[in-house]
């Protein structure tokens, strides 16, 4: 059944990327957003307090309608007692998302292993909290980090971006996807912040966020490809040289990080796991437009991987790297199968980056073309003693 929450929220944001898309539109928007400021801001700020309300006292129903909690925490204690979660079948998950009443069963762990190496290290530094709190209070570490580094990008007034944040924090505070967020935020700062190989930090820390969870692998790919296409263009051999070097670190910090238990174990259990119904039994699924449609064909994952694989090599004739990743990213949603609301924080990201990267660029456009009217009447004078 399609997910109307889940693809209500994609068609949203792809509503905003189009819609600002060309500059007039944009100023419309951005001319409307000012004009409506004030309104808005209250209204962000009254959602956050029934959010948070709703949340406090509803706190025992958030943490049962998900999985992710119990997962981490049985993972964790697995390793901790000398267990394998990725080829022993210990992690309790259910199969139909955002209820009360589920069908548990057991599998393996289906996040990659640096999700799991970090989640032992915050249950041994907040354990003392109990479960899930000690989960909760690391993810909401974790938000809230990234966001305090998305809105340092974005410039947007902390009076605005807080409600939004704080929104942020708490929807993922049981879903270690907030810690893949924080990677995939980083890996962004350091791209524009560093000056010491911004290109190569960044595309090791996004690597950082593909073994958190597996869908950071597009923004590592776009990144790797957006990255080695600008260095030829430029013949820039040293970046072109550092950008090698920086995907062979990453990969061989995967396998690194995988052969504890197993690379094949949890290329299974961690990525192989959400190609096919077959391999996804006793969990989540479905909610996207291919998964109703095709779901059951033996060509699911094969259609998903290349309408997605098109998106980026269509991408490589657009300029800004934003877009790139918001169009593979949109494509991969829309045929994935969805088992969380976790890959929504990419196109979310990078769509805040993209307004942000818009913004600047129309106001450029204005300065440039005020200024060219400025100097237009000196010329025009000057000219006029020649012309009589």
């Amino acid at each position: 059944m399609i997910d109307i929450f889940y693809n209500g929220i994609l068609a949203a944001i792809v509503l905003i990327w189009v819609m600002s898309a060309r500059v007039r539109r944009l100023g419309r928007l951005i001319a409307a957003l000012k004009r409506w400021g004030p309104a808005l801001t209250v209204f962000l700020w009254a959602v956050f307090i029934v959010f948070v309300s709703w949340y406090a006292f509803n706190f025992d129903h958030f943490e049962d309608i998900h999985d992710i909690d119990e997962a981490v925490d049985t993972a964790v204690e697995s390793v901790n007692d000398g267990t394998n979660p990725y080829e022993e079948y210990v992690v309790p998950r259910f199969k139909t998302k955002y209820r009360v009443d589920v069908d548990w069963t057991l599998g393996p762990y289906n996040y990659m292993p640096l999700d799991l190496f970090t989640y032992i290290g915050a249950e041994a530094a907040l354990g003392s909290l109990g479960s899930p709190y000690w989960f909760v209070v690391a993810n909401m570490i974790f938000a809230g980090l990234a966001m305090y580094m998305l809105r340092s990008m974005v410039r947007v007034p902390w009076l605005t971006f807080a409600p939004k944040a704080g929104i942020v924090m708490l929807f993922y505070s049981m879903d270690n996807a907030s810690l893949t967020l924080l990677f995939m935020t980083g890996s962004v700062y350091a791209l524009q912040r560093l000056k010491w190989h911004p290109e190569a930090v960044s595309l090791v820390i996004m690597a950082l966020a593909v073994l958190t969870k597996i869908y950071a692998a597009i923004p590592f790919l776009i990144l790797l490809l957006f990255f080695l296409q600008s260095s030829v263009s430029r013949k820039d051999w040293r970046k072109l040289s550092e950008t090698v070097a920086s995907a062979g670190a990453s990969a061989a910090l995967a396998v690194l990080v995988m052969l504890p238990f197993g690379v094949a174990n949890v290329l299974d259990s961690a990525v192989f796991f959400h190609t096919s119904e077959e391999a996804r039994v006793g969990t989540s699924a479905g909610g996207t437009l291919l998964s109703e449609i095709a779901y059951d064909s033996p060509y699911f994952a094969l259609i998903g991987f290349a309408l997605t694989a098109l998106a980026v090599l269509v991408g490589l004739r657009v300029r800004s790297l934003n877009d790139r990743v918001m169009m593979a990213t949109v494509t991969f949603l829309l045929v994935a199968v969805k088992s969380s609301l976790a890959p929504l924080t990419v196109a979310g990201v990078f769509l805040a980056l993209r307004m942000r990267e818009r913004a600047d660029e129309k106001a450029t456009s204005a300065a440039t073309s005020s200024g060219a009217e400025a100097t237009a009447p000196k010329d025009a004078s000057k000219a006029a003693p020649a012309d009589n």
